[in-house]
């Protein structure tokens, strides 16, 4: 098929008639929203030419003119529920996949860079008057990164503290007017250092383990079939095991980007570096592990569809620990190498500690990648919203206390949602219990759009 092809600047290009994702037109499917029809076209973004779906309503309306960027750091969210939800309700949606297949493969500024110019992107087109960053789990941590920088400049990248600091080339980003974190996780460095499996003792053989610090073993606590109960001593061995483990793989990731400099690596630019055994998150197996806020919030329900009667908002997830996964292959980072792995993966633990409501001991300050701290350097209107159905209840619950540069933010849970909106039917007590978590999800996310950048 032949291609027009249309250059917006530098920094995207529109494909009409796409093969990939040629124009079409999405129906109303959540009636309590009363959603639109749209068109989709073919969007490439930034240097690396990422893949990305712009959608438009048919009809003109309000909210057209507030343009929504979703990404995330190596999945691909075409078609995904944020990007036809937010379609659906008028907006001008742009989704774009990772450039990357593998988190492990992927480089922290070059995400950054893909979010700049589908910021530019967006405020090309004569529609969009407002830009405002929807991240969604990982790409919470991406958005939340990407604001900071750009309306801090490079000093919120580069300070002494991180491991792998940014380059030179992020300066001058253009910033967003608005963030709406969904589910958002706390950084990918915090991620994957609380999958670590705390056992492992020798990453160049991995059968190696200490037994003591097994989180899969009923001699600590675990329950296969149900919720696991671990001793706080358990506990605390378990998480201080798992910064160690990290600090080692972070000294091995320096080792070998110090050889590779002074030329006498076995590459010339990067070394393999493979971690595994690394789908190991202790929360997973206990419930009672962040499970609860500290303080009383808005909580989504069918009952309080506008959130309110604010309260302290308990999770109602349900065990969800996968030790066939930590033991397999294809769930390990094997294709990390010395550079991705500081890029995304690198982060100081000294006292990691969890409990039902709080989360300690990270050095937040050390990795690029934590959600937590570059909430701090937000100044626009900032929404977090966190699913019960999940478990990052706690940690949104610390993306609101911490974003202190904004006068302009509301925190809200929707009761029963998963991670993937859809009401948790395992969560349940009663069937239909949680309702419509989707739309309640996208109504509450419409309508705070609408008041803060609409017109």
């Amino acid at each position: 098929m032949h291609l027009s092809r249309l250059k917006i600047g530098a920094a995207a290009l529109v494909l009409i008639g796409s093969v990939a994702l040629p124009a079409t037109t999405g129906k109303a499917g959540t009636p309590a929203a009363a959603p639109g029809s749209y068109t989709t076209s073919t969007v490439l973004i930034g240097p690396a030419q990422a893949i990305g779906a712009l959608y438009q309503p048919v009809k003109p309306g309000a909210n057209q003119s507030i343009g929504l960027f979703l990404t995330h750091e190596n999945n691909d969210f075409i078609g995904s529920v944020p990007c036809v939800q937010l379609a659906q309700r008028g907006f001008t949606v742009l989704c774009v996949k990772s450039q990357y297949a593998d988190q492990a493969a992927a480089n922290w500024d070059d995400l950054a860079k893909d979010v700049g110019g589908s910021v530019t992107y967006l405020r090309s087109l004569p529609t969009v008057k407002k830009v405002v960053l929807v991240g969604w789990s990982g790409g919470g941590a991406i958005m939340s990164y990407y604001e900071n920088v750009a309306q801090n400049g490079l000093v919120a990248c580069q300070d002494p503290a991180r491991l792998d600091p940014c380059g030179d080339d992020l300066a001058g980003l253009p910033a967003a007017d608005g963030v709406a974190l969904l589910d958002a996780i706390p950084g990918i460095a915090f991620s994957d250092l609380t999958a670590l499996d705390a056992s492992v003792t020798n990453e160049n053989n991995l059968r190696v383990r200490n037994e003591a610090n097994d989180m899969f073993s009923a001699a600590n606590g675990y329950q296969p079939n149900g919720d696991s109960a671990y001793s706080p001593a358990f506990i605390n061995r378990y998480l201080s095991a798992q910064g160690k483990r990290e600090a080692k793989l972070v000294t091995q990731a320096q080792a070998l980007r110090k050889q590779i400099a002074r030329g006498n690596g076995q590459y010339t630019d990067d070394a393999p570096m493979p971690v595994g055994r690394d789908s190991a998150r202790i929360w997973e197996a206990d419930t009672a592990l962040i499970a609860h806020t500290k303080g009383a919030y808005p909580l989504i329900s069918p009952q309080h569809p506008d959130g309110s009667a604010p309260q302290v908002v308990d999770s109602v997830r349900v065990p969800s620990a996968d030790q066939a996964g930590n033991n397999a292959w294809d769930r390990s980072k094997g294709d990390f190498s010395a550079n991705s792995f500081l890029s995304i993966a690198a982060v100081r633990a000294p006292a990691l500690k969890v409990t039902a409501d709080s989360i300690s001991g990270i050095d937040w300050a050390s990795t690029n990648t934590a959600t937590v701290a570059n909430v701090r350097g937000i100044r626009s209107p900032l929404l977090i919203m966190s699913m019960t159905g999940h478990y990052w209840l706690v940690p949104s619950e610390m993306y609101f206390q911490n974003a202190v540069g904004t006068t302009n933010k509301k925190l809200v849970f929707v009761e029963g949602a998963s991670h993937g909106f859809t009401p948790c039917t395992a969560c349940a007590t009663t069937p239909g219990e949680f309702g419509d978590t989707v739309g309640e999800t996208f109504n509450y996310l419409g309508s705070w759009l609408d008041t803060n950048f609409a017109g």
